[in-house]
């Protein structure tokens, strides 16, 4: 019986050390082996990291447009705040966590309202954007405030800024500074890759279309983003003639109760011989760039 009972306990002691054992192994290799986390993300396997293209996002009545070049990527204005969800899975499908840049033209919700969501749920290495004045909506200054806290470099915009996203180079060809109206203060942008250029204009009108063409800037483009959604305030035809786009992009969402784009901006484009494409009839457009030579494609066929 004693036999027994000392069997049963040398057991108990042989257990005991083999537990104590093990749980110290365990230990000793996760302190030179430490568990590694790492942000899951949407899979994209199949995306080609080569590319390079720009892709008017459809996002209703808004602006949004995404340069990607060889791993590296850009974004034009957000859209409005309910649209963070379609960029960030748009982003997400290109495989993309960290933003190089974000340009806002201007600070209209439309164009700038997605801003924080955005900051929150991607990396921004630079965030460009009009002075933010007080009066400037909310989204501008929280979006701000998020991608500083991230590690974001802030910069004012400012005319001749120059920067390069993989194989495209993006120049600031604008800044004004008139606080009478937001959509005048819009920033216009080239951005170039090889021997092709897109013109991108946020909601510009005549007036500062105007005073570009006074300063005798080089504004021919092969891609033009039409300002203020087709509305017949811009989109002049000596902007058209100094332009003279091959194709132009009119961001805009079904049914808008603006009634953009106007018949009158579209005659003028179809006058300009552009070939036009539409969010709201096509969805998502994208330029694909290979050997200098532009292949489109819609969402939408």
């Amino acid at each position: 019986m004693n036999s027994y009972k000392d069997t049963k306990r040398r057991n108990r002691i042989v257990l005991t050390a083999i537990i104590t054992v093990v749980i110290f192994a365990v230990l000793l290799y996760a302190a030179y082996h430490p568990l590694k986390f790492y942000k899951i993300t949407h899979p994209a396997s199949s995306f080609d990291t080569t590319q390079d293209f720009v892709k008017f996002l459809d996002v209703g009545q808004g602006d949004c447009a995404l340069i990607y070049s060889n791993g590296y990527s850009a974004v034009i204005d957000v859209g409005m705040p309910n649209t963070a969800n379609d960029i960030s899975e748009d982003l997400y499908d290109c495989n993309i966590s960290t933003l190089d840049a974000v340009l806002i033209s201007h600070l209209h919700s439309d164009h700038v309202g997605a801003l924080p969501e955005i900051a929150e749920n991607f990396k921004m290495q630079n965030l460009i954007m009009p002075e933010v004045f007080k009066d400037s909506v909310i989204s501008a200054k929280n979006g701000r405030k998020i991608a500083r806290a991230g590690g974001a470099s802030y910069y004012n915009a400012k005319q001749g800024m120059n920067f390069n996203i993989g194989e495209f180079e993006i120049t600031l060809l604008s800044d004004f500074t008139d606080k009478s109206n937001e959509n005048n203060r819009s920033v216009f942008v080239m951005a170039k890759i090889g021997e092709i250029k897109f013109l991108f204009t946020g909601d510009a009108e005549a007036k500062t279309e105007n005073k570009l063409l006074d300063e005798n800037l080089q504004l021919d483009c092969d891609v033009l983003k039409v300002s203020h959604h087709g509305s017949n305030t811009s989109s002049t035809k000596a902007f058209l003639d100094a332009t003279t786009p091959e194709y132009a992009v009119i961001s805009v969402g079904e049914d808008n109760i603006y009634g953009h784009p106007h018949g009158e901006t579209i005659q003028k484009l179809t006058d300009a011989n552009a070939e036009i494409y539409r969010t709201d009839q096509s969805g998502d457009i994208t330029f694909y760039i290979e050997d200098n030579k532009i292949n489109v494609k819609t969402e939408i066929e």
